[in-house]
């Protein structure tokens, strides 16, 4: 299921992050609750956590029954259907045509049978209706058992926000579900080249509402998120080398904030917001380093001849993973936010890279090289694992989580010309594929 490359072809189509900051290394020398349960309280429906684990709960959408065809309630549908399935709370009960009345009846008498119908915990009524400027939605969460109305949602807007106002609703059926915001609101960013040149582009986390960001007609590199989700760091080449810019996520303004005499790269934001690390050389070789956002003051975090690149916070901001070649190949390393306390923490493999701490601080995520293809691996931060999330006949590079944790984003050739971006559980199921362009699409972040 894939083809297999050698390394100098994966050097020219598919560079690795770490290979790359060789390479311009090189050149720079040259050139310079046991189980949950659903509990029926006067908020509403209340998701309890229990240490062994979570049930999801159970959602069965109950859409219009007449005018069900036309496109923008087909839209509508498919667009709820998407997003709740992807949902970490969720799993989507489809019921029946002939029970949609009966679930839809505001009639205590005919709604009473909507349980046994259906066998979900809340349903989700909804209407919707749009013509090329408008979009209409009303949306209302029952309660399955007592058919009590646990909130409700009206929206009228330009069609174009279509997307975003379910996206939204959904987001906030999570919220007042399970007390915590759900993630299809979430925007996701990346490299492509399929204009001639690597710029930055960003989408709907489902891979919809495409946008280029930049048109440097250069190269641009490893973007990254605020945790605002405001600002979007990324690398950028002008005349006189690679350069740290800022995206206004908003406005669309660029600022260049940070060059150096050599390399500049993989940029990563502190959780609290306040710093960024990435790696700069000097005098040929790269090391980590805090840049503080307000100040914009550099402060070096390590002292080695070898490459250290790639930082990732741990959610709590007290260390940092990274990927280091000092014993002779790249692999994963721990340290404290003040550079002290170096660990090792990958054993297995030849090839270790790219690390991303989960935002609940168990796992990290990584890319190792496997036989000739990068897959992506987790491994806790004590060492534990690591085990792979994917099928082998998969390659995955550039690891990025969901804000909640249970997904992650990858890029993958998966055996065709171009490398595309696909999202997995972290079970490793559900995996989809998110963005395909006549292209690669690498280097995806997520926004809070």
């Amino acid at each position: 299921m894939g083809h297999k490359h050698s390394f100098g072809q994966r050097l020219t189509q598919q560079v690795s992050l770490f290979h790359l900051l060789l390479v311009f290394a090189l050149l720079t020398v040259v050139v310079a609750t046991a189980n949950a349960e659903l509990n029926l309280r006067e908020g509403g429906i209340h998701l309890t956590i229990s240490a062994t684990g979570v049930r999801l709960i159970e959602v069965c959408l109950a859409g219009p029954i007449e005018n069900a065809g036309a496109p923008s309630v087909e839209k509508t549908r498919e667009i709820l259907e998407f997003d709740l399935s992807q949902s970490s709370r969720f799993k989507l009960i489809k019921a029946e045509k002939s029970h949609l009345r009966i679930i839809r009846s505001k009639n205590p008498a005919i709604f009473s049978r909507a349980k046994s119908v259906s066998k979900a915990d809340v349903f989700v009524v909804w209407d919707a209706s749009g013509d090329d400027q408008e979009f209409t939605f009303n949306g209302e969460v029952r309660d399955s058992r007592s058919g009590k109305n646990i909130f409700s949602r009206e929206f009228k807007a330009p069609m174009v926000q279509q997307r975003a106002i379910l996206h939204q609703f959904v987001d906030e059926i999570a919220l007042m579900l399970s007390g915590k915001s759900g993630t299809a609101h979430c925007k996701i960013a990346f490299v492509s080249d399929w204009t001639g040149h690597k710029e930055l582009f960003t989408s709907d986390y489902d891979g919809h509402d495409l946008r280029q960001r930049t048109e440097l007609k250069s190269i641009v590199l490893s973007p990254a998120y605020s945790p605002k989700g405001d600002k979007i760091a990324f690398i950028s080449f002008k005349k006189n080398g690679p350069v740290l810019s800022i995206l206004d996520a908003v406005s669309g303004r660029i600022d260049d904030i940070l060059s150096s005499e050599g390399i500049v790269a993989a940029p990563s934001w502190s959780p609290d917001g306040r710093h960024i690390a990435l790696s700069i050389s000097k005098k040929g070789n790269c090391d980590i380093y805090l840049f503080d956002v307000a100040t914009e003051q550099l402060e070096r975090l390590t002292y080695m001849w070898s490459i250290e690149t790639s930082p990732s916070f741990a959610p709590n901001c007290r260390s940092i993973a990274f990927t280091s070649d000092r014993t002779g190949r790249p692999q994963i390393y721990i340290m404290n936010i003040d550079g002290s306390g170096h660990r090792r923490l990958t054993y297995e493999g030849r090839h270790n890279e790219s690390p991303a701490w989960s935002p609940d601080g168990s796992l990290i995520a990584y890319t190792s090289l496997q036989g000739n293809e990068f897959r992506l691996r987790l491994i806790g931060p004590d060492g534990d694992g690591p085990y792979s999330i994917v099928d082998k006949a998969l390659d995955g590079e550039a690891p990025a989580w969901s804000p909640d944790g249970q997904k992650i984003l990858f890029s993958s050739r998966n055996g065709g010309p171009h490398t595309e971006l696909f999202l997995v559980n972290r079970d490793g199921t559900g995996l989809i594929k998110v963005v395909s362009l006549l292209g690669n699409c690498t280097e995806p972040t997520w926004s809070p």
